[in-house]
């Protein structure tokens, strides 16, 4: 009867279309040792990450509480102001009273979502680590007891294996004897002893060979049900446990997207309560009213009637009329000088008038272009307020014209009226000298009244010459962006050419002229990031001119940055052969600028910023052309390093160039390292001489050190160094770092190959470039460019950084110092680093280390930072060290 092996379907493997059929899975794809690691590492890993998430979510619901109580504060702040007058009737402060009471219930929302987290979200991830701690160690005992009883049923084969072997050669020894007795015919007794003998020899190898066969099929029966039932229904089970947790886990990420989600039904209802009470602010019905218009309106202002005082001539015995003008030989001239001003005036105010109707029309296609459709963009309020103030502009215009029409009109008619028949004020004026009245027929002779015309049209011409000329000599200005400029000026009081202020700061002026190149012009700085120009630029009419970038091509663009009721950035537009802002073009940008500031005229007619005080380059912004580049020495993380000379002083210099095609963030990075250099001096910082940046390639000028990289230093010359020395530099190095702690300077890159070895192997401190000026800082870019083993664990697990996080550093720097400039952690990836440091587990000292030097790294290397030294102590600590050896 042929026997059927009959295989039950395994619990996890269905075939009735059930969804939690499982093709592959650990059952059958993960039975190996590799795939035993593996799972035994993600468990590692995955307990680690939930213990990530828990510390995590500890700081979001500590960040949620403090925004809330930052939302509070700015509740409080907010309700301080009042205004009942006018709350009920304007619907902008109806709707700030909505803003905040949404405000105030949507941190009273967050802190109860913070409150859940706390209470609820973290509980369940605390009991999940617990489980995942539980289950890693039931699956690495349960792992471990089925390979051992697996183990010793293959331990059984071998065992009974190695039995037969001997059994067979005990057998094939005793028949020999047994044959060889009986051969001999010796005494039956020996015979029948050799024949006992070989009968047990036979009986013991009969019994092994069936415990040894039955060996062999229960090692088979055993492998097979280790391998296809055993080991898959384990490794199942455990695949279903994990599932059974990465649920939870899931469940709990999502309790905490919910908790921390600002898109929810809740917040949704604030926001759109808060939306609706912004939209229902009508501009256009904001002041119009019929409740505001009855509150706070007033009568129309009636005019005044301005009549000729009639008592003013009442004792007056003359020719003289009220209220009229008069023409006679003491006011020929005047009337003529009043009638040719306001000839002037009338023509100037008519070209205003024109081009003022012309941008209104121009503006007002504008508005067309851009359709009622785009009515809430930026750039239709723009234009519609734009095209407002040109209406405004040219009713002004229109109402001063219709004066000096009505004026020119009058005096035009009276000189009409008299003709040439000029009557005398008094009877004797014919007699007056020219010297007494300045006016008199007779000093025109035979021309009458022409020659008067004659002459005056002859004085007047050149009183303007006089009068237009500019004060730098150059060409005189007709056009009408300066006319429009000046009438703009005029009504903008101490902010016109004319004020004191002005006056001062034009006597200020540098000796830079317009003749001199943009690039020589003290108060052109180069490449000046705009953190720097808001350092500079203090008070209204502050500028300066910089080199900045255009964003979208990257190329290089002059920009006026000046102060006028905040900081303005202006770029200097080339056109048609010339540099300008808004009026007309220049040759140069020296004279552009030159002229902005000495007229007097506003940069923008928006901005209406002046030019006062031209802020000028301080000592430390160097000239390109004084910077001579040597040789090569290195490459920095924006560009090459070289050795240079500082032709004004004749001194050998380091150079940092920044590279051209670096982005704009990048050329802000470069520069910082320059601006928290400049403000540092001390022996053990590297001496800051001076930054480069009126043109490409922007450069850093420092103090030229001998002895090079201390990194290389130590691997050459290490090892003929004495502890003394080697302990000498580290004091310098803590002198420098005290000196940059108590400056509120984290340098964020303390290492070997960042410091330099100058004369007498003075160590100095370098590289400030990813340095920060703060007591705390944090990164959140990931851990790009950060140097790992040499950072501290809390600035790789939370981003923050203080002067403590220097202090695990300058700990691995005293050891690159005592190793001879071995590389930390050697045969260590970066991630190995990181895991065995979390562990526990710090360098041993190398060998010569003096012992307290190693107590002293070990104190840097303080798991957590508040135990760690600060640099004052630690430089403190390595003198009385120093003076010991």
């Amino acid at each position: 009867m042929q026997e059927t092996l009959v295989l039950l379907p395994h619990p996890r493997i269905q075939a009735d279309g059930n969804p939690h059929v499982r093709i592959m899975g650990f059952g059958t794809e993960f039975q190996g040792k590799k795939s035993h690691e593996v799972l035994q590492r993600i468990q590692e890993h995955e307990i680690r990450l939930l213990e990530v998430m828990k510390r995590c979510l500890n700081i979001r619901v500590k960040s949620d509480r403090n925004y809330a109580d930052a939302l509070s504060g700015l509740v409080k702040e907010a309700q301080k102001f009042t205004c009942p007058e006018f709350q009920p009737m304007l619907a902008v402060f109806q709707a700030w009273d909505v803003v905040l009471q949404q405000t105030d219930n949507l941190l009273q929302h967050i802190k109860q979502n913070a409150q859940k987290m706390e209470s609820e979200t973290l509980t369940k991830l605390g009991d999940l680590i617990s489980r995942k701690k539980e289950a890693k160690k039931f699956y690495s005992d349960e792992r471990s007891r089925l390979e051992t009883e697996f183990y010793k049923v293959q331990e059984e084969v071998q065992k009974n294996k190695q039995e037969y072997s001997r059994c067979v050669m005990r057998l094939t020894t005793d028949e020999a004897k047994y044959n060889d007795v009986k051969s001999k015919a010796v005494k039956s007794a020996k015979i029948e002893e050799a024949k006992v003998k070989y009968q047990k020899s036979a009986g013991r190898l009969h019994r092994i060979h069936n415990d040894y066969v039955m060996s062999l099929r229960e090692v088979s029966s055993c492998q097979e049900g280790y391998l296809t039932r055993t080991l898959p229904s384990f490794l199942n089970y455990h695949q279903t446990s994990q599932e059974i947790l990465v649920q939870q886990c899931k469940e709990i990420l999502l309790q905490y997207q919910e908790l921390t989600d600002y898109s929810d039904e809740t917040c949704q209802a604030i926001y759109r309560g808060t939306r609706e009470a912004i939209e229902k602010i009508n501009p256009e019905k904001e002041y119009d009213n019929e409740e505001f218009v009855n509150a706070f309106s007033s009568e129309k202002i009636e005019p005044i009637g301005f009549e000729f005082g009639n008592t003013l001539l009442a004792d007056y015995q003359g020719i003289l009329e009220s209220n009229k003008l008069s023409l006679n030989d003491l006011t020929t001239t005047d009337i003529q000088t009043r009638k040719k001003e306001l000839e002037e005036e009338k023509n100037r105010l008519e070209l205003l008038l024109r081009n003022r109707s012309d941008s209104l029309h121009h503006v007002e296609e504008e508005l067309k272009l851009i359709g009622s459709q785009q009515w809430q963009s930026p750039e239709y309020h723009q234009k519609r307020q734009e095209l407002e103030k040109l209406r405004c502009d040219l009713a002004d215009t229109e109402a001063k014209l219709a004066t000096q029409e009505v004026l020119l009109n009058e005096v035009s008619e009276l000189i009409e009226t008299t003709g040439e028949n000029i009557p005398s004020a008094l009877e004797f004026s014919a007699d007056i000298s020219i010297d007494d009245t300045g006016s008199s027929p007779s000093m025109f002779g035979s021309k009458g009244f022409k020659g008067i015309k004659n002459s005056l049209t002859q004085t007047l011409r050149e009183a303007i010459h006089r009068k237009s000329a500019p004060e730098n000599d150059e060409n005189p200005r007709d056009s009408y962006e300066e006319q429009d400029n000046k009438e703009n000026n005029k009504s903008n009081g101490p902010q016109s050419p004319t004020s004191p202020d002005y006056s001062l700061a034009k006597n200020n002026t540098s000796s830079s002229g317009p003749d001199i190149p943009v690039e020589e012009q003290d108060w052109f700085h180069g490449v000046l990031p705009r953190e720097e120009v808001q350092r500079l630029l203090t008070r209204d009419g502050d500028f300066l001119v910089r080199e900045s970038r255009n964003r979208k091509t990257n190329e290089p663009q002059y920009v006026l940055s000046a102060f006028w009721e905040g900081h303005r950035h202006f770029i200097i537009q080339y056109a048609d052969n010339g540099w300008r802002f808004e009026g007309r073009s220049f040759p140069t940008i020296s004279e552009l600028v030159n002229h902005q500031h000495l007229s007097g005229e506003p940069v923008t007619t928006k901005s209406q910023t002046i030019l006062k005080n031209a802020i000028l380059r301080e000592q430390w912004q160097l000239r390109n052309d004084d910077i001579a580049l040597e040789m090569k020495i290195g490459n920095g993380n924006f560009g090459e390093v070289y050795r240079g000379k500082y032709k004004p002083k004749g001194m050998v210099v380091a150079v940092k160039t920044c590279r051209d095609t670096l982005s704009e963030d990048q050329r802000k990075k470069f520069l910082q390292e320059g601006r928290i250099l400049k403000q540092y001096d001390h022996p053990n910082i590297v001496k800051f001489i001076g930054i480069a940046a009126q043109r490409q390639p922007v450069m850093i000028v420092m103090e030229y050190v001998e002895g090079g990289a201390l990194l290389n230093y130590l691997r050459k010359q290490g090892k003929t160094l004495s502890k003394k020395q080697l302990t000498k530099m580290c004091e310098d190095a803590a002198s420098g770092m005290a000196y940059l702690e108590s400056k509120n300077c984290i340098h964020r890159d303390l290492a070997a190959r960042n410091c330099l070895v100058g004369d007498k192997s003075v160590v100095k401190i370098s590289d400030f470039g990813m340095s920060r000026e703060e007591e705390e800082y944090t990164v959140s870019d990931g851990l790009k460019q950060i140097p790992i083993k040499w950072t501290a664990p809390e600035a790789l697990l939370y981003g923050k950084y203080t002067s403590l996080c220097d202090v695990w550093s300058f700990g691995i720097l005293m050891w690159e110092i005592f190793s001879s400039g071995v590389t930390p952690y050697s045969g260590m990836t970066n991630n190995q680093a990181r895991e065995q440091i979390d562990r526990g587990y710090r360098m041993p000292a190398s060998e010569g280390t003096p012992e307290a030097c190693y107590d002293l790294m070990m104190k840097c290397w303080e798991y957590n930072p508040s135990e760690r030294y600060h640099f004052d102590r630690i430089q403190k600590e390595l003198h009385s060290i120093y003076k010991s050896l």
